[in-house]
């Protein structure tokens, strides 16, 4: 900015007539001044269809559905009598006859301390309302994609389950056997054929481990079968293994909650339990599933870990920005807080029904 020369005085500003039009015309929102005979004075822009010429000296009431008249009606009178500000939503008729809801603001206009009109503001929530349904549109189509690619893992673990498993298993049963009537025997010639089953048996062994690790993370059989609770106990066990001290507090009994609300809160509590695992080098984990009123269920995920900051952790790390989208399917946040050497804690609060 080029600072005026010594010696002259600031450009003055506009009128204030000037600054009022210009400032009116600048935003979206309806702007009306209503004298006290509830009629237009003035009115920066219209709907589309009529002229703001055609509205100055109209009753205000000509533009509200006849349903709600009255209570506007009131609104204005109470402004103009108290001088207090009023807030509320109403339906209004464009040019078309068409309605649409406002949000509308009554503020006071005063002389001399005589309320000599009122000015509204009034926002049509048309675009509001077609944003938030398309949002929540967004947000149904991605919970139904999740749906169907839990149900996907669900049948992929079943297939593992049912078919590769149980053939692993048939082939430790017969393994064990096998050694059973070489040990009877007890024919030395038989040694090598032993040691052969032995290392048959542990890679077995070692595959069947690996089919139940896959299967748990593709898709729990315990959260279909038991529920939530007994899922994160799960998680929780399989922590112990790499985490010195993991506790786990939980209600002593908790409802079948939706599905798709389960789901989430698994899938939550298992990427930040892998976060820790991988990331914290943590010596103590916190996992709290609690009731929070009557309406919903919070996960709450804490660390002693090294930490971290939040508005540095790397965009390949994919993580938490999963945590933090689950959320926002149902309309809420994750609320992530670290800090480098304070540890870290994750907690999301999501709706026991959602909508």
């Amino acid at each position: 900015m080029t600072k005026p020369k010594a010696g002259t005085s600031p450009r003055s500003l506009p009128t204030a007539e000037l600054l009022w039009k210009s400032l009116t015309a600048s935003i979206d929102c309806f702007v009306t001044v209503i004298d006290p005979d509830y009629r237009i004075q003035y009115i920066n822009h219209v709907e589309e269809g009529l002229a703001t010429a055609e509205a100055i000296g109209r009753d205000v009431l000509d533009f509200i559905e006849p349903a709600e008249r009255d209570r506007v009606r009131q609104s204005l009178a109470e402004v103009f009598t108290t001088g207090r500000t009023i807030a509320y939503e109403v339906l209004g008729t464009s040019a078309t006859s068409s309605p649409s809801r406002y949000s509308v603001r009554l503020s006071p206009v005063q002389d001399d301390g005589r309320i000599i009109a009122v000015v509204s503001t009034a926002l049509d929530q048309r675009e509001l309302l077609s944003t938030e349904s398309s949002l929540r549109a967004e947000r149904l189509a991605l919970r139904q994609l999740i749906k169907t690619q839990e149900r996907e893992r669900q049948l992929i673990s079943y297939d593992i389950h049912d078919g590769l498993a149980q053939y692993q298993n048939g082939a430790i049963m017969e393994l064990e056997a096998c050694l059973h009537r070489i040990s009877v025997l007890r024919d030395s010639r038989l040694q090598d054929v032993e040691e052969s089953c032995r290392e048959g048996l542990r890679l077995i062994r070692a595959a069947g481990a690996e089919s139940l690790r896959l299967i748990n993370g593709l898709r729990p059989p315990m959260l279909d079968e038991l529920g939530i609770i007994e899922a994160i106990e799960s998680l929780v066990v399989r922590a112990r293994d790499e985490i010195h001290e993991v506790d786990y507090e939980r209600p002593a009994t908790l409802d079948r909650l939706d599905p798709d609300v389960e789901t989430t809160i698994f899938r939550i509590a298992q990427e930040a339990l892998s976060n820790v695992r991988k990331h914290s080098g943590a010596k103590k984990v916190r996992v709290l599933l609690e009731r929070r009123g009557e309406q919903d269920i919070a996960l709450i995920v804490t660390d002693d870990g090294i930490g971290y900051d939040v508005k540095k952790v790397p965009e390949d790390r994919f993580g938490l920005e999963g945590i933090r989208q689950r959320a926002h399917l149902f309309g809420r946040e994750a609320v992530i807080t670290s800090a480098p050497g304070k540890g870290s804690s994750i907690e999301v609060v999501l709706p026991l029904v959602p909508k």
